[in-house]
């Protein structure tokens, strides 16, 4: 490149025409690892300041606040304390609150941030099977993100001091074993290239939490039910954990223990077709046009099964998933194991007769609000990301007189509702 207009050129092939998902490098007969290459091209035009603003301000967020989302300390702590209210409510007591910096606790949990900021739910799903398992477990108040955009970027600096953070923190707490939050690249980032990139020993075991889950099954920790899962459940190999660490097997293993009827994706595991957010990709707004195209592959996969929830270890995939099943109108939805894992979970009867209480008064006072309101004749407007809370309020308001219009969120087209009820 010997001006700014190439520079920019290949900007876009290296950062908006890959996702380093590595089907071509286990494919290709010479053995190229290309995108091993790519990511050493990004590494080469972020050194002199080219990349995709997306990519710039995570990065910087990354640097400067400690996570990619540029989630603030206390905005943390009081969500995982929001989190643990949710479930001594839900199980009628204390004894399942998600513990902070708890000195030589044997294991140490870290997450996305992603969880934090639109995902809290699967931070309260893993405490509930922490506690179910009877696990002496923490989480850190710092250096808690997993993720790692050094690895998107190729700046190997940036690499090196987002795990640094993750194994000072583990190490000071005095913890036997790292458990990372389901996260292909923030696996493959913490559990094997930052310890390369910081060169900092690390003196514990580190897991994915598939990992985790699975074991509390086998070594009877845990008990669950598969009757519990009902609906056809395919599985996305996330790039960064399948193909470049090899997990192929366990979370299989894990989905069979919890779900009744799995279907496989064809093809799968190393020949798996990447979610489309990869590389970062859901960084780059101005690629989303050309990802969504090129996820049409993706979507005939997941089609095929016939399959109503697709299953995944990642979060970037949960988003890249998303974005395909929308764009295409697949009528499926995308969750995570850990949410299939605490649905099956067989909990004491104590426990469990207190779970169903809590959502029976949920049902009740929701039900009592809309029969206070006078909604005969009027159109209700109900927005919410899950598929059961829209089909119980829709009932609820429908059996009230009202008309409902549903989504799961973005933009309304129907009209301007009269009444906008803001339940959660």
């Amino acid at each position: 490149p010997l001006t700014d207009d190439d520079l920019e050129r290949l900007k876009d092939i290296a950062f908006g025409t890959c996702t380093n998902c590595r089907r071509c490098t286990i494919n290709c007969p010479m053995g190229v690892d290309t995108a091993t290459l790519n990511r050493m091209m990004r590494g080469l035009l972020s050194n002199v300041g080219v990349m995709p603003e997306g990519v710039r301000v995570v990065s910087k967020d990354q640097w400067e606040i400690g996570n990619q989302m540029g989630v603030l300390k206390e905005d943390y702590l009081d969500t995982l304390e929001w989190m643990s209210e949710e479930l001594e409510e839900e199980l009628g007591h204390d004894k399942a609150a998600i513990p902070i910096d708890k000195a030589g606790a044997k294991v140490a949990y870290a997450i996305n941030p992603r969880e934090v900021k639109y995902d809290p739910r699967t931070i309260k799903k893993a405490a509930l099977i922490f506690y179910a398992a009877g696990e002496d477990w923490t989480m850190a108040s710092a250096g808690w993100d997993q993720t790692n955009f050094g690895l998107f970027s190729g700046d190997d600096n940036l690499g090196g001091v987002c795990g640094k953070r993750v194994y000072e923190q583990v190490a000071e707490l005095g913890s036997e074993r790292l458990v990372i939050s389901e996260c292909g690249h923030g696996y493959r980032s913490t559990r094997h290239e930052a310890v390369n990139w910081s060169g900092h020993p690390v003196e514990f075991v580190m897991e994915s939490s598939v990992f985790t889950m699975l074991r509390y099954i086998k070594e009877g920790r845990i008990k669950v039910d598969k009757s519990r899962n009902k609906e056809p459940v395919t599985y996305h190999d996330s790039c960064n954990l399948a193909r470049s660490c090899g997990v192929y097997e366990e979370p299989r293993e894990l989905l069979s223990l919890v779900v009744e009827d799995f279907r496989e994706m064809t093809p799968n595991r190393t020949e798996n077709f990447c979610c489309t957010g990869g590389g970062g990709a859901m960084s780059m707004s101005e690629y989303t046009p050309r990802r969504l195209v090129s996820g049409s592959i993706k979507a005939k996969q997941i089609a095929d099964t016939g399959a109503t929830i697709v299953a995944t270890s990642c979060h970037n995939c949960v988003d890249g998933l998303s974005d395909v099943i929308k764009h295409y109108k697949l009528g499926c939805r995308v969750e995570q194991l850990v949410d299939l894992v605490a649905n099956a979970l067989v909990l004491g009867e104590t426990e469990r007769a207190a779970a169903e209480e809590a959502a029976e008064r949920a049902v009740a006072e929701v039900t009592r609000a809309a029969e206070g309101l006078p909604l005969a004749g009027r159109k209700v407007l109900v927005v919410d990301d899950e598929d059961d809370v829209r089909e119980f309020l829709t009932t609820v308001f429908a059996d009230a007189g009202a008309t409902v219009i549903s989504a799961a969120g973005g933009a309304v087209r129907f009209g301007q509702p009269k009444v906008l009820l803001p339940f959660l």
